[in-house]
């Protein structure tokens, strides 16, 4: 999930702002297809949160294995935001996306067929690689290729791609699991993406901004190609000099820029480390509560049917209040909802607190993203947006390790959501601290 990237549109290199309100074909697939990726990399990644109790009896390993495990894919993401992500400035987005997806959906297909939990570690890590090295680039096509009145809402639909794939995946593990075993949906799941892949070769325009500041081969006609197709005139030429040069790390730290930066990787940090404890560990946790498989799974739907409401929630409020407020408002909410997810509860209490987690928990993550581009000026905005998410994403790997060895020590549940309390609450004191810069003028 990703913040609102700066696009061509925003400034009529491509399309001018008269121009730019209303709907072409190439442009309704361009963003329909990211969402649909997105959709796949909620089911792919969460999907094992599903499965994980059906693995866990299969091969009957402990909790604190199957931590490595959730953590595996998290840490694939790190590793593919930070070192692969990169790569869509160099080569484009589209090839990035194609070959992602790709990895993703040929290493899914070898998880069903995976003999022991060492070669589901390293499969899960490939499938954490793909996704992670995709995400940004999803946020910055559909960003550019939405009209300017719809990019917000556009941005904010691809971003709830993710929980609706993994409440998706939840129903089906609900429905087939008990027929066809964890082996043939994980091998299912990457052949469903694997289906998707030529459509998105068809459907899927590269970058106007990446062709523009890059300027590869041929880019002039690449761009004009693109153009035609939403009925827009030729350019007659491009910039004499194209953006080569990255933004250099140190700008995150000069003049001043250390203390926002510090408090914003902090803030990711332990944000993602109580997302995606919860998020991995909410179906496994609710059979320690009382819960059996089918209404453990059932929780971790809701829990995304939560996740997905509270996104859109956020930007709702956003309008009428200050993010930094709505932030820690909803980290006090997601601690309260933790720790009485732990308290003994009936079936229907247990799946409304479920959904509690994820609206509040999930809208508080997606109000750090607007939070961030607010406290960087613009020539650094996307360099800190990048950071904030891989510094974050050590985070993701961390939580579900620890949840993991929490259980295995047989510590009870109410300790295990305390600890997860604490993380939530230092968000929500890290961003009122950030300062946000004043609104600059839009560009002519």
């Amino acid at each position: 999930m990703s913040a609102i990237p700066s696009s061509p549109a925003e400034t009529g290199i491509f399309f001018p702002r008269d121009e730019d309100t209303r709907w072409t074909r190439l442009q309704a697939f361009a963003v329909g297809t990211c969402f649909v990726l997105n959709m796949l990399d909620g089911m792919d990644i969460l999907m094992m949160s599903y499965l994980a109790p059906a693995i866990t009896s299969d091969w009957n390993i402990g909790v604190a294995a199957l931590g490595v495990v959730f953590s595996a894919a998290l840490a694939g993401m790190m590793v593919g935001a930070l070192v692969l992500a990169p790569l869509a400035d160099q080569f484009g987005r589209r090839p990035v996306i194609l070959w992602s997806v790709a990895l993703m959906g040929v290493s899914m297909i070898g998880c069903g067929f995976a003999l022991g939990i060492t070669t589901l570690i390293i499969l899960r890590f490939i499938v954490g690689l793909g996704i992670g090295a995709i995400l940004a680039s999803m946020a910055a096509i559909t960003s550019e290729y939405a009209p300017a009145r719809h990019r917000v809402v556009s941005v904010a639909l691809l971003q709830a791609g993710y929980p609706i794939g993994a409440m998706l995946a939840g129903l089906a593990v609900n429905a087939l699991l008990p027929d066809l075993g964890w082996r043939v949906l994980m091998s299912a799941a990457g052949v469903a993406t694997l289906i998707l892949l030529p459509f998105a070769v068809m459907l899927l325009p590269e970058s106007l901004e990446f062709l523009e500041k890059r300027q590869p081969r041929q880019a002039l006609a690449r761009i004009n190609a693109i153009r035609r197709k939403m009925g827009r005139p030729p350019l007659p030429t491009l910039s004499e000099a194209g953006e080569r040069k990255p933004v250099s790390l140190n700008l995150l730290f000069d003049d001043g820029q250390w203390k926002q930066t510090i408090l914003l990787w902090s803030a990711f940090f332990c944000c993602y480390m109580t997302l995606y404890f919860a998020i991995a560990w909410i179906p496994r946790l609710a059979i320690e509560a009382g819960l059996d498989r089918s209404q453990a799974i059932v929780a971790g739907t809701v829990y995304n049917l939560g996740a997905f409401s509270g996104g859109l929630a956020l930007c709702w409020l956003l309008f009428k209040f200050d993010v930094r407020r709505l932030v820690l408002l909803m980290m006090l909410g997601g601690s309260a909802s933790l720790m009485a997810f732990a308290a003994p509860m009936s079936v229907t209490l247990t799946l409304v607190v479920a959904f509690c987690i994820g609206f509040t928990v999930q809208g508080g993550f997606n109000g750090l993203y607007p939070l961030v581009a607010g406290a960087y000026p613009a020539q650094v905005r996307s360099t800190g947006i990048g950071w904030c998410i891989g510094i974050g994403r050590s985070g993701a790997v961390i939580g579900p390790l620890i949840a993991g060895w929490l259980l295995a020590a047989q510590q009870p549940l109410s300790i295990v959501f305390l600890v997860f309390t604490v993380p939530l609450i230092s968000v929500g004191l890290l961003v009122m601290a950030v300062t946000l810069r004043s609104p600059e003028p839009p560009q002519p």
